[in-house]
């Protein structure tokens, strides 16, 4: 209880000064724009097709542009977790605390997934909007909407250990996008080996492999294995690369 009374003490002063910020209202209505728009002209399009079901003209397009989207979003809200400390002199300060270094990622990274959860909330009248037109799949948008939230806590957590690295949030958000773009662009080196089984592991080690089974409705329990390695195998980079000051 302790333990995690020192983690809500540093998750609120991160979200008190991430809302007081004018960069998540800007992003959350770019995002809320750009995401709108694309889910208006998929309803129109739903209407012209006869062999496509809504989930198929609707739900997957939707949810996969989500998560394209927040491969951008990710590196400009997870830039200035470490980066910023770095910067005003006060990471130090933070490390020297009664906080453990693992104290101080889970309450970066938590307020970063406050945030996300805040913005993706706005895509709630999604469902509603399509409730209206009689659809109702809704196992497919739950899980496409679990999908999509461990998507992006893979993303944050790579942006959290990528701001570890420097103190120029500008660096550490295009390093952020670099190894999430790289993971995308490795399903389609999947292409050019004729060799199966290494296909196979190139797959699994990438998101969009574990993601794309979420936006289909199935929800595989290696899938959940991975989303779970994958943060904690970020979390141990990150703490070994804020070790790294003590030394």
């Amino acid at each position: 209880m302790k333990y995690l009374k020192k983690i809500n003490i540093l998750l609120k002063k991160e979200l008190k000064d991430s809302f007081l910020s004018p960069l998540i209202y800007i992003l959350t209505g770019l995002f809320c724009l750009m995401i709108g728009w694309l889910f208006f002209n998929y309803l129109l399009q739903a209407k012209t097709l006869t062999t496509a079901t809504m989930t198929q003209a609707v739900i997957t397009p939707i949810f996969g542009n989500i998560n394209f989207i927040f491969v951008f979003l990710c590196p400009l809200l997870t830039m200035r977790a470490f980066a910023e400390e770095k910067k005003q002199s006060t990471l130090d300060l933070l490390l020297r605390s009664e906080l453990t270094e693992f104290q101080i990622i889970f309450a970066k990274f938590i307020s970063n997934f406050v945030l996300v959860l805040f913005m993706i909330s706005f895509t709630l009248i999604f469902p509603i909007i399509l409730a209206l037109s009689g659809y109702s799949d809704w196992g497919v948008v739950g899980s496409s909407y679990a999908g999509v939230l461990l998507s992006i806590m893979a993303y944050i957590a790579v942006g959290l250990f990528c701001s570890s690295l420097t103190d120029n949030q500008i660096v550490a958000s295009l390093l952020t996008f670099c190894l999430l773009l790289g993971s995308m662009l490795m399903v389609i080196s999947v292409n050019a080996t004729d060799n199966y089984l290494l296909a196979l592991l190139i797959q699994y080690l990438t998101v969009p492999f574990h993601y794309e089974g979420f936006v289909k409705g199935l929800v595989r329990s290696y899938s959940l294995v991975y989303f779970v390695s994958y943060l904690l195998f970020f979390f141990i980079l990150t703490h070994k690369s804020l070790q790294s000051r003590k030394w």
